[in-house]
């Protein structure tokens, strides 16, 4: 893909009382991609400065790992630990109790690598803007959330385990102690596009409340590996088997 600079010739200055003013100006999109990037010498020059500030920033050491963190199905040290870490981040951010989180599973696109995570690492695992949204549902929207994602093995939560047979949640305990009643109701941390119906999660729209918190999950796994790296201890991958299939 390529991207644009916006190249402008000014011209037709005229004085005024005050100094000078812009009598007319004209602009020219230039196409730039990697190729002119380099070999245009002028180009290149321009463009120093902000790729040396992204490197800086995308080189940025959160913390370190362990191992490899890979996710899996039904379950994986990669789907436990960004769903723990957007739950800690959204109850902080919100500032009231969440019951639990949850993750698109297709929109986890890469692992994490042995050693150190970057603010890059995190960029390749998780490229989209979407938004941290929060959502109170009813037990049963909850159970119907539970069985929509169980279906290929896709359900990537944090906050409860579940036990699953032929496909159906038999079982859920929220690590809170709360227990999943139809007629209570429960706050759940999400993306906007699972929010808004992704997945063919149409019945969410119908949620009770709806509440945009203004943070990336990007943004908030960021923010959560960098505090971790502040600890010193390294993340060391691992599989709580919250997701059980019988």
């Amino acid at each position: 893909m390529k991207n644009y600079l916006l190249l402008v010739a000014l011209a037709g200055l005229s004085a005024c009382h005050s100094g000078y003013h812009l009598a007319n100006r004209t602009a020219n999109r230039i196409g730039v991609d990697s190729l002119t990037a380099t070999a245009d010498t002028s180009v290149a020059n321009f463009l120093q400065p902000y790729r040396q500030g992204l490197d800086r920033t995308m080189n940025e050491v959160l913390t370190r790992t362990t191992g490899r963190i890979e996710k899996g199905q039904p379950d994986g040290p990669l789907n436990d630990l960004l769903t723990d870490a957007l739950l800690q981040q959204a109850s902080l951010r919100y500032g009231k109790p969440v019951d639990f989180s949850h993750l698109n599973f297709g929109g986890i696109r890469n692992n994490l690598p042995e050693g150190n995570i970057t603010t890059g690492s995190i960029f390749e695992v998780m490229p989209f803007d979407n938004q941290l949204v929060v959502l109170t549902l009813t037990g049963d929207m909850v159970y119907q959330l539970l069985n929509h994602f169980s279906a290929g093995n896709k359900l990537v939560v944090g906050g409860l385990r579940t036990k699953i047979h032929e496909g159906k949640v038999q079982s859920v305990t929220f690590t809170n102690g709360r227990t999943l009643q139809p007629n209570e109701t429960y706050v759940v941390a999400m993306s906007d596009y699972i929010a808004d119906g992704g997945d063919n999660a149409d019945f969410l729209k119908n949620a009770i409340r709806r509440e945009n918190i203004n943070y990336l999950i990007r943004d908030a796994l960021i923010d959560y590996f960098r505090q971790q790296g502040k600890s010193g201890q390294p993340i060391t991958p691992v599989s709580d088997g919250r997701i059980s299939i019988e």
